[in-house]
């Protein structure tokens, strides 16, 4: 018993001691031939933030900015605020992360270092030259006196903070680095600057932000819950005069990504465009939009003209996917919205989901007489990439941090094209009908399939401008330690981490990297696409119609995904489980969309071909004819034949099988992956003349053995097809199941008393045999296609016609182990002559026409 409780002990003093240790992250000699050697450029705020006073006046003698201290007007902090929440996003969660609070970081530990890392890049490799940090929570408790920065105390962090925004000035940066395009022949310096938080891969980070028992997020981090969000204005172009749009940017900051790539620390957003309802179908005059951040529509007296969503931007990784509000309009009448969207042209399949959809999420109720100003988000995604085949199983790469639209399945959107999926749904107009309490117990779960709101002052932070704290971060201690995150250079996160297919381009940006602040990215400041953001303006496809083979791929299954998912890929289960078990799929759970990209869409997922084939039948199948249920009857009747009709010296001269070629129909099912890829299932029946004969010395009539070649083959096939437009050549290879039994025989006319033989390789599941391919096939054929359409049927029908040549190999499976075949030899067989197991070889030609959608 002491002997247990010793081991008992020691393990779990050695777990507590395994907890404890430091994050193993990537040494920094390797992490540096990832990070491109280059610092990323601010972005300047827009020239009608700048001219119309966005954030307040400071010329205005009643300008203040004193609580806080952020460079904005207090009076407009304040309007500015109020719109934030009234606008802030519902985040339907793919996973247990949230969007959270940087500072609540600092907060939660003794220290917050800022680590500074400077390398000599003129040296081969890299050579790490200094080491330091700064502790973030002394910036502000202890300032650089000037006395002591004009001595150069770079022990003191605020006095080495001073230095590093002094380096990294946008204006007018002291260091070389920046300052000349010049470089040094032997020395050249150059920092990475980032903050460090918990965890270095998916393994740890998953330790840290998710519970083992009730896989949530943990309490601690309950409070983190917080969003960023910067407002700005844009300016179109009006008939009478230039027009002004206000957009709140919602940005997300999560301290880790595992998705198709791992990366620590990274920063997200949503736009919303807000207007007046009386205006949302254009944008504003500046008398109109000075009103809005006067605060006008946000009094209770304003309810006739309230303000509403105009546009939401979702940005998920480098797509953009813009929701309209304002065409069709959907705060207009029921049947008002009905006319605009009856005379509106779908550009994209099934355009009018996404209409539906979008009217919905403008109402907070079905009877729409409460409108809905939350964007719902979904964030998380499982990534459907190659790089799951690589993982363990137990689930990995669902922690992607797009801000998606709705529910399903994203096709190109990850890292090398990879899909991503979210299957959380959430119906808004249900959750707000329950009572405040049922809300708070829902918004309160923090687990993957609920809900957070951050429509609360306390998850919300106004981020001005850069420009507007520039010089109160150099001159102002509290703000320097409040704000000097947005203006330095700095990442978010340990600055690699081990990833799929990283590091294939030194210093380059490879999905493993942390990130850079808000302000440094290209859609700071900036609506719709952008150089770093394409449009992503998808089609909606059923998601019961084939898909591709790693969309087939769970997250919790790693390199299990090479079992069955990927088994559900090929013909001909494919057939079976997209069609034979859709009855049985589709109550299982929901059927959320696919979503291809525009110019991506294959224009047919589905075909069914029928034709005929030419096929050529061996001789070699004659061997069949010497089985166990027949070879006796046969051999008696060749015996009887030979001495009613021979003597004492007849022996067999000569002879041989004889097999009937087949032209019979077939059948085929196609699911098309992509516009090259197809995986085909064809079934064909055949009935053929089949038979041998048997030549004597002394008798002049052979004897002839005669039968039907009952022929049953399923072939399942991946092509791919060379071109891409009408005319397509294309290959093939594939693996079927041929099944096959001689009926009727009878011998010179006269059927044997058991006519058929026994199956050969007939598949069966009870028992279970015959299941694995018996042959194998190589093919090429050409397609041409006479009617090319897109859309879902009727729309979407297409018409081919193709021909097609293919070589098949399979084993005979004759088994003649208990046959007693030296009657043979005895009656004058040579040894080759005697029928044997064997592989046989035959060739076909195909004429079919495709109907597909």
């Amino acid at each position: 018993m002491r002997l247990l409780t010793t081991v008992v002990l020691f393990f779990a003093i050695g777990l507590t001691a395994v907890d404890r240790l430091p994050a193993q992250h990537m040494p920094k000699e390797e992490y540096y031939r990832y990070v491109p050697l280059e610092v990323p450029r601010l972005i300047r705020q827009t020239p009608a933030s700048e001219r119309l006073q966005l954030f307040g006046d400071p010329s205005d003698p009643g300008f203040r900015d004193q609580d806080p201290m952020d460079g904005i007007d207090d009076r407009r902090f304040q309007i500015l605020q109020r719109l934030a929440v009234r606008f802030a996003p519902l985040m339907v969660l793919n996973t247990t992360s949230v969007p959270m609070a940087i500072g609540a970081f600092a907060e939660s530990e003794p220290t917050f270092p800022l680590y500074v890392d400077t390398w000599n890049t003129a040296a081969p490799g890299g050579v790490l030259v200094n080491e330091e940090s700064i502790d973030f929570k002394k910036v502000a408790t202890d300032p650089c006196q000037p006395l002591e920065r004009m001595a150069g105390n770079s022990r003191k962090a605020d006095c080495r903070l001073l230095e590093l925004l002094d380096e990294f000035d946008p204006e007018q940066p002291s260091s070389a680095f920046e300052r000349t395009a010049a470089r040094e022949s032997e020395q050249e310096l150059f920092k990475v600057m980032y903050f460090d938080f918990p965890g270095y891969d998916p393994a740890s980070w998953k330790r840290e932000y998710q519970t083992l028992m009730s896989r949530r997020l943990p309490g601690k981090y309950h409070d983190f819950l917080r969003t960023y969000v910067h407002p700005f204005i844009i300016e179109t172009r009006g008939v009478d005069g230039p027009l002004y749009e206000l957009v709140l940017q919602y940005w997300f900051f999560y301290p880790t990504n595992d998705g198709g790539n791992n990366h620590e620390g990274d920063w997200e957003h949503i736009n919303v465009v807000i207007t007046p309802l009386s205006a949302v179908t254009r944008a504003l005059t500046a008398g109109e939009l000075a009103r809005v951040l006067e605060g006008d529509q946000l009094n209770a007296s304003r309810s006739d003209d309230p303000l509403v969503i105009r546009r939401i931007e979702h940005y998920f990784h480098s797509k953009v996917m813009t929701l309209d509000f304002s065409a069709p309009n959907v705060y207009a009448s029921r049947d008002e919205w009905e006319r605009q969207v009856n005379v509106r042209v779908q550009e994209r399949e099934s355009e009018n989901w996404f209409w539906k959809m979008i009217r919905w999420r403008a109402y907070e109720d079905k009877d729409e007489t409460r409108i809905n100003t939350h964007p719902i988000v979904h964030i998380g995604a499982d990534n459907k990439g190659t790089d799951q085949v690589l993982s363990m199983p137990g689930g990995t790469n669902r922690d992607s941090h797009g801000s998606f639209p709705f529910a399903g399945l994203y096709k190109d959107v990850g890292p090398a094209g990879a899909a991503e999926n979210v299957s959380t749904f959430f119906d808004h107009q249900k959750f707000l009908a329950e009572t405040p309490e049922r809300q708070v117990e829902l918004l309160s779960e923090f687990k993957r399939g609920s809900v957070v709101s951050l429509a609360d002052v306390r998850h919300v932070e106004i981020v001005p401008d850069w420009e507007r704290v520039i010089e109160l971060v150099k001159t102002d201690v509290q703000a320097r330690a409040e704000w000097s995150w947005l203006v330095l250079p700095l990442r978010f996160g340990y600055p690699a981490v081990e990833s799929p297919f990283a590091g294939v381009v030194a210093h380059a940006e490879t999905g493993n990297l942390s990130v850079v602040g808000p302000a440094f990215n290209s859609g700071w400041n900036r609506a719709g696409v952008t150089d770093q953001y394409a449009a992503y303006d998808p089609h909606k496809v059923p998601r019961l119609l084939p898909l591709g083979w790693v969309d087939n791929f769970q997250n919790s299954w790693g390199f299990l995904n090479l079992t069955l998912p990927t088994l559900a890929f090929l013909p001909p289960v494919d057939v079976l489980w997209r069609v034979v078990a859709l009855p049985l799929r589709i109550p299982l759970g929901r059927q959320d969309p696919t979503f291809y990209p525009q110019d991506n869409i294959p224009f047919r997922f589905l075909g069914f071909t029928g034709g005929v084939s030419w096929m050529e039948i061996p001789a070699d199948y004659t061997d069949l004819l010497i089985n166990s249920a027949q070879f006796n009857e046969i051999v008696a009747r060749l015996l009887v034949y030979t001495l009613a009709n021979g003597s004492e010296n007849t022996v067999a001269v000569g002879g041989g099988g004889f097999a009937e070629d087949a032209t019979v129909p077939f059948y085929q099912s196609s699911f098309f992956v992509g516009s090259r890829f197809a995986s085909q299932t064809m079934l064909r029946h055949s009935r053929t003349d089949i038979g041998a004969t048997v030549e004597f010395s002394d008798i002049p009539d052979p004897f002839v053995i005669n039968g039907e070649l009952n022929f049953w083959e399923l072939a399942g096939s991946l092509r791919y097809s060379l071109a891409k437009g009408g005319l397509q050549p294309y290959g093939k290879a594939g693996y079927g199941w041929s099944w096959y039994r001689i009926e009727n025989v009878a011998t010179n006319g006269e059927l044997l008393e058991t006519p058929n033989s026994v199956w050969v390789r007939k598949p069966s599941i009870i028992p279970l045999e015959n299941l694995l391919p018996n042959t194998w096939h190589i093919g090429a054929g050409v397609e041409f296609i006479v009617i090319k359409t897109y859309g879902t049927p009727p729309g979407g029908i297409d018409f081919s016609v193709r021909g097609e040549w293919t070589l098949y190999t399979n084993n005979l499976g004759l088994d003649a182990t208990d046959l007693p075949l030296e009657t043979l030899l005895l009656l004058g067989y040579s040894a080759e002559d005697v029928p044997q197991d064997r592989w046989i070889t035959r060739s076909e030609w195909k004429l079919g026409a495709t109907l597909s959608f």
